[in-house]
């Protein structure tokens, strides 16, 4: 299986990254910019539809 990254923004300072999947919280849970300490949910760092998606089918995987 490849591995996937996750392009990251955040909305306060505007630092861009990638992360993968599982180094991510759950959908539902606040993440913190590593940059600038801002906290929100996860969903309002992740740039693309594409990558939200990918996001919560990787964490789908994990409550079944």
């Amino acid at each position: 299986m490849r591995e996937a990254w996750i392009p990251l923004e955040c909305p306060s300072c505007s630092e861009q990254w990638e992360r993968n999947p599982a180094d991510l919280p759950a959908p539902a849970n606040e993440f913190t910019c590593e940059h600038c300490g801002d906290e929100r949910p996860i969903a309002e760092f992740i740039r693309t539809p594409e990558g939200l998606e990918i996001h919560e089918e990787f964490h789908s995987r994990d409550r079944r």
